[in-house]
């Protein structure tokens, strides 16, 4: 058997293999394994398999590690969802008891107080002043 007789399977193989590959069918990763251990198969070639092996395993972390990020932005949406819907939730309540105060004052109270603000000396030099005002600016 000739060179080129041993080379022809291994290449066919190593083809077949990267094709699955570059469509996202690493199950087929065994025959790179085969290429890269038959000792009838040229250094080149077994050296070419083996790059295309490592670039696999690259691959497959990536896309592992692609996933898992997408695992975790999927469930900090669902947190970040719920979270939401409990503020909403909360904001709601606010507002109907917002919209529900209502603002109270005791007619008395008010009255003592602008008595004791009316009685007291400030208030009435304030008057005083004032009153002494209007007829200079009437003078």
């Amino acid at each position: 058997m000739t060179s080129s007789d041993t080379m022809k399977p291994a290449l066919a193989s190593l083809a077949r293999t990267c094709e699955a590959i570059a469509n996202g069918r690493f199950d087929e990763v065994e025959e790179l394994y085969q290429v890269i251990t038959d000792e009838g198969v040229e250094a080149d070639i077994r050296a070419l398999a083996e790059t295309f092996s490592g670039m696999v395993v690259q691959v497959e972390a990536r896309e592992f590690h692609s996933s898992q990020l997408i695992a975790e932005l999927t469930e900090t949406k669902r947190q970040l969802e719920a979270a939401e819907a409990k503020l909403r939730k909360e904001n709601a309540e606010l507002k109907t008891r917002l919209d529900k105060f209502e603002v109270t004052y005791d007619k008395e109270q008010v009255q003592a107080e602008i008595e004791q603000v009316s009685d007291s000396d400030y208030f009435r030099s304030l008057q005083s002043r004032a009153k002494d005002l209007r007829s200079r600016y009437k003078s």
